[in-house]
């Protein structure tokens, strides 16, 4: 029997950076059961897209950069929105390369970007910690100046895993603040349609 692929199930949160060292010193009310901070780290990502076909449908190519690694991965959403989504994360280029064929057939002739056009390039610092055990929390900060935090579970059941991040979110209210917490690209593009007008 052939085992499922983990999905990537995540839901982005509002936090006050005000907080974050209450949050690294757990001595928020009530503290995290277990928490521990993994690392900070910085990477660049570069969005490739055509006429934003593979966007419109959910898949989002990207590059991602660091000091320590260069990785070309493709989120394809499963299901949700820009704040509560599941995706499937594919590394491999022949599978990413047979995801673009699919929307885009006639693409795909170079190894880097797979001929598409550039949407979209930002730098994030992102700090990460392990809470409870299970749940990956992320902050991450951009280089246009945005922020926004990610509670993220690798499973196979996407609407038990929901539930599960839900209730982990609603455990610690004095962190994960409520309002729609909006994502790094949709920042990017509400800030960069900004400077275009102004």
């Amino acid at each position: 029997m052939t085992a499922k692929r983990l999905l990537e199930i995540e839901s982005k949160f509002l936090f006050n950076p005000s907080l974050v060292a209450v949050l690294q010193s757990n001595k928020g009310n009530p503290a995290f059961r277990r928490l521990e901070a993994l690392h900070t780290h910085t990477f660049t990502d570069t969005y490739y897209d055509h006429g934003n076909t593979l966007s419109k449908n959910g898949i989002w190519l990207r590059q991602r950069t660091s000091d320590a690694s260069m990785m070309l991965e493709a989120k394809v959403r499963i299901s949700g929105d820009f704040a509560r989504s599941t995706f499937d994360e594919i590394t491999d280029w022949k599978e990413i390369a047979a995801v673009i064929r699919q929307h885009l057939p006639g693409f795909c002739t170079r190894k880097k970007d797979f001929g598409l056009d550039q949407l979209a390039e930002f730098t994030t610092t992102r700090q990460e910690f392990l809470a409870d055990d299970n749940f990956a929390v992320v902050l991450d900060y951009t280089d246009f100046g945005h922020a926004v935090g990610e509670v993220e579970l690798m499973a196979e059941d996407e609407e038990e895993a929901h539930r599960e991040i839900d209730d982990f979110m609603a455990r610690y209210p004095w962190f994960f603040m409520k309002g729609k917490a909006e994502g790094k690209l949709e920042a990017y593009f509400r800030v960069r349609a900004t400077t275009i007008s102004n």
